[in-house]
């Protein structure tokens, strides 16, 4: 018998459910209306919240802490009822990593023109826990020139300032290690890339690494002189040139022999992700127990019902039947279906869209297969594939993911029409204000867990 799944907190939560220290009352006559402590503190003015929103926060893996989802969806509403701009924590502004721990712990007055200290912490976040103990001396060092520079550390000895950095970056590290370990889902992403006119890698990788997620690239034989060294470190350089399907298959290969990651993100380098992205899509995992993967990106024409092109479908996660998959931007893969996918007769089968005529099909098969890097379409071999194993396709709606490239690595066209979504998530604004906790508009749903999916 199925049983109902885990669900993203309790819509039916009273205030004798909530255990919660930080919860004020300040009316008397409505001893009932609450307010956050943390997140009036963070916003600058007094943040009313529900039992619904705090058994979010209470629910999460960091209850009660700055930059819960519970507290943004609370700050979110305080902020637009008051018409204030709403503060974001530096999660939200530089990611998560032993940067962003330790930046929190930098007095905010070193936030200013002439201090690169928010370089700093983003250069942190990509290095990880592991790259910044190997880093650690570098780290301090920073540390005690912007001490002498400023007066970091004005209370501190000038001959004890190292120990205190010292102890102040393995603190951070420490922290942010706490919190990876901690991480409901073990999550590694993989970024595909080829030169193109005007390149989006690295705004696709600044956001991705905002957004929190680990990831590697895989990039075809070129110059990449745009890249910092800190994403060059993250890069496997092709030797020879493998071609859009090649590619894409050799990086989900490197990621399930090379992590432990349960959760797996193919990207396309033309994907700019919302900074919610991340935390959106782990509330809707797994939506079925049929699923195939989930996508971040959501075309314009998957936006409306097939068949009655003038109607919307539903915000929040749908469910798309297509036989032709458009954009394989940002999918979402549970470890065991992208296993199970390199394992098709496609990964080595596919040649590409057919063309039209028999004749001239049967040529360009020939050609294809003398060179395999000229095999594109891979979108379409995914949907082919999720189709063959009876697999579900889900799509997150307003899209996270806006494609943003004018000018296509392989002469496909530019960013226009069908090829961007045609609801785009605002990304000045919380995803959880534009898109809404339903699977195809049902707001009652079922999640499963990783070892449910069949």
């Amino acid at each position: 018998m199925e049983q109902e799944r885990k669900k993203i907190g309790n819509p039916e939560a009273t205030w004798e459910d909530i255990d919660c220290k930080n919860l004020l009352t300040n009316d008397i006559e409505n001893p009932d209306k609450k307010i956050c402590r943390i997140a009036s503190a963070a916003q600058g003015f007094q943040v009313e919240t529900n039992p619904y929103i705090c058994s979010i926060c209470c629910q999460s893996s960091t209850p009660q802490q700055l930059g819960n989802l519970g507290i943004r969806i609370a700050s979110a509403k305080a902020a637009k009822e008051r018409n204030k701009e709403l503060y974001l924590s530096a999660e939200e502004r530089l990611g998560h990593g032993p940067g962003t721990e330790l930046h929190k712990m930098i007095p905010k007055f070193l936030e200013n023109p002439t201090c690169n200290c928010k370089s700093w912490a983003k250069k942190m976040n990509v290095w990880g826990v592991d790259e910044c103990e190997k880093n650690k001396e570098a780290i301090i060092d920073k540390l005690v020139d912007e001490s002498r520079k400023k007066s970091v550390f004005s209370w501190v000895p000038e001959s004890a300032t190292r120990i205190v950095a010292e102890k102040l970056v393995n603190l951070a590290i420490a922290k942010a290690r706490k919190n990876k370990e901690n991480q409901r889902f073990k999550w590694h992403a993989v970024v595909t890339t080829a030169p193109r006119k005007d390149p989006t890698l690295s705004s696709c990788l600044d956001s991705l690494m905002i957004a929190g997620w680990d990831f590697n690239v895989f990039a075809e034989p070129a110059k990449y002189d745009f890249l910092n060294q800190e994403y060059k470190n993250k890069t496997i350089f092709n030797e020879k040139k493998l071609g859009v399907w090649w590619n894409w298959i050799e990086s989900a290969r490197w990621a399930l022999s090379n992590t432990d990651a349960d959760v797996i993100m193919t990207v396309q380098d033309d994907a700019v992700f919302h900074p919610d992205s991340k935390d959106m899509v782990e509330q809707f995992m797994w939506p079925s127990k049929d699923v195939g993967f989930i996508s971040l990106y959501t075309p314009k024409h998957y936006s409306l019902k097939p068949r009655q092109k003038n109607l919307q479908r539903p915000i929040g996660l749908n469910r798309i039947a297509t036989k032709a998959l458009w954009g394989a931007c940002a999918l979402v893969w549970p470890r065991k279906v992208l296993e199970q996918v390199m394992q098709h007769e496609l990964i080595e089968g596919w040649l590409g869209a057919p063309l039209k005529t028999k004749s001239a099909w049967a040529e360009r098969q020939i050609l294809r297969r003398a060179e395999p890097w000229t095999i594109q379409n891979s979108d379409t071999a995914i949907g082919k594939i999720m189709n063959r194993m009876e697999r579900t396709m889900w799509f997150l709606d307003p899209s996270p993911v806006q494609h943003v490239a004018q000018y296509s690595a392989i002469n496909h066209g530019g960013n226009k029409g069908r090829r961007n979504c045609g609801r785009c998530a605002k990304f000045s604004h919380p995803l959880n204000d534009q898109i809404p906790l339903h699977l195809n508009g049902v707001e009652e749903f079922m999640l499963f867990d990783y070892d449910e999916i069949i």
